[in-house]
């Protein structure tokens, strides 16, 4: 089942997300969802921390006291794999939310097919993330690790330190090119210079010094490759590719 949440302080909006994502489900009968509506952030914020996170967020950007933006990032903290999608009125935010991994940002009043659109994307990039997973052989034996685990790889001689998820390191004996050729296929992996290869999923910021991910982290950004990963991350953000 994939859990989708709406938020929007029009009521009025509101029932026509609702409708047209269970149109949307009736279109597509191998999609399981359970929808929940909210008026604002707050009661989001709420529901998730007693019933847990959602799969995809629908939201509104202004609303009264804790906006759209602000309650992304609240949920980027603790749910990196939520699919969010803007519907709002202005296109003010559109950096802000797209820094943000946003799936989507739909400007109202909108068609049909964009809201859709949209929705197929969110489910395409669920069902890949869910799934997809690498085989790894290090020093203390197989690993088969999630994509989605997967924070960087750092090139150390002629091996490749393997970040993922909970602090664990993998050390596999293989080259950059060849760890690349096997995660490449799929559009959040990146590989920057010689040094790294990025999850641009786990990003949540670029600087000329920096790369800030989302653990905290931070990574020695080569100055030569600055402007080549503002440019990849951005059409990753955007576009998904």
């Amino acid at each position: 089942m994939i859990k989708i949440g709406l938020c929007d302080d029009d009521r009025g909006e509101l029932v026509k997300t609702r409708r047209n994502c269970m149109s949307y489900a009736a279109k597509h009968p191998d999609c399981d969802i359970r929808i929940s509506t909210f008026e604002d952030a707050t009661s989001v914020v709420s529901h998730i921390e007693q019933q847990g996170s959602f799969d995809i967020m629908v939201l509104d950007i202004y609303m009264p006291g804790i906006t759209g933006i602000e309650l992304a990032e609240s949920l980027r903290k603790s749910d990196d794999a939520c699919e969010i999608i803007f519907l709002t009125t202005s296109v003010t935010h559109a950096i802000e939310a797209f820094s943000l991994n946003a799936t989507h940002y739909i400007l109202k009043p909108y068609m049909i097919e964009q809201f859709e659109s949209a929705l197929t994307k969110a489910f395409s990039q669920l069902a890949r993330r869910k799934q997809a997973t690498i085989t790894l052989k290090s020093s203390l034996g197989l690993h088969k690790v999630l994509f989605a685990d997967i924070l960087y790889a750092e090139t150390e001689k002629h091996m490749q330190n393997i970040h993922v998820s909970g602090g664990m390191v993998l050390h596999v004996r293989i080259t950059s090119l060849e760890l690349y050729d096997r995660l490449s296929h799929d559009t959040r992996f990146y590989k920057c210079g010689s040094t790294y290869i990025l999850n641009l999923g786990k990003i949540k910021e670029i600087t000329v010094r920096t790369i800030l991910l989302d653990n905290g982290e931070q990574l020695h950004m080569v100055r030569r490759q600055y402007a080549t990963l503002i440019d990849r991350y951005t059409r990753y953000s955007v576009k998904g590719v």
